[in-house]
């Protein structure tokens, strides 16, 4: 599977032959033109949790980050880098021996899996505008009924035991069939698959409180886990599913 993606993606994908550079610009010059400041590749601190912390393009604490820049292009590409240095990738020999990335689905899954089999498990994907009244009403709901439409994690999916310097490809159509992909280090995660979406949505990410190393969960997920959003091509790790996945592009700042 990943050898015929990767194949693909040689010939006309992923970082060559792109022709959103163009479109960028014109929608930066177009915006500096009318006196509005070019929106800026971020993550939002009014539309994420209070509980995560933001360094720049990085997250950690706990709860949900939404980027500032809608999905707004037909189809776009963005990854999310892994930093766990207390859990590092094993070796070839050791990673055929167990079963390191059983993808769950949220919601219901025929396997029998969901998000109980692993509640420190991340979700990546995409979420709806986000506020501060948002995540007040979450403190009224009891852990143990909130839904993924409630915490605003509909739109994800988990992928549980992420080892330091994995890294999670996200691409997002909206023309023809509405989809969204998840890449683990360039495979595709067709469990992942999220079909027929609609409206305004953000790249988002998902860290459960305590996440942490296998084995070692934290009270303070700090010491844990922290992610590295990419929007610039040049710093892709991996290639793009198909060739029309371009970076997305940063046509307006909403917050």
């Amino acid at each position: 599977m990943g050898g015929c993606c990767s194949c693909f993606d040689g010939i006309s994908g992923g970082k060559h032959g792109n022709p959103s550079d163009h479109q960028s610009t014109e929608m930066t010059s177009r915006n500096s033109a009318s006196g509005i400041p070019p929106a800026t590749h971020g993550i939002s601190r009014n539309m994420s949790s209070p509980t995560i912390q933001i360094q720049g393009h990085k997250v950690s604490g706990s709860g949900l980050a939404l980027a500032n820049i809608p999905i707004e292009q037909d189809a776009a590409y963005w990854e999310w880098h892994v930093s766990l240095p207390g859990l590092p990738r094993p070796s070839p020999e050791e990673e055929e021996d167990d079963d390191f990335h059983d993808v769950q689905m949220n919601g219901d899954d025929s396997s029998g899996n969901n998000d109980d089999d692993d509640p420190y498990a991340l979700k990546f994907g995409v979420a709806t505008r986000k506020d501060r009244i948002f995540y007040k009403s979450l403190e009224n709901v009891e852990e143990e009924v909130v839904s993924s439409r409630d915490d605003g994690t509909f739109l994800m999916r988990s992928i549980p035991d992420l080892r330091h310097g994995d890294v999670i490809g996200v691409a997002v159509q909206q023309s023809d069939l509405p989809m969204i992909q998840m890449l683990l280090n360039g495979e595709p995660l067709m469990e992942c698959t999220i079909n027929r979406f609609r409206g305004m949505v953000f790249p988002a990410v998902y860290i459960p409180p305590g996440a942490g190393g296998e084995g070692d969960r934290l009270e303070d997920s700090d010491e844990g886990v922290s992610l590295r959003v990419e929007f610039d091509e040049d710093n892709f790790k991996e290639m793009s599913p198909h060739a029309r996945f371009g970076p997305l592009l940063a046509a307006r700042g909403i917050i």
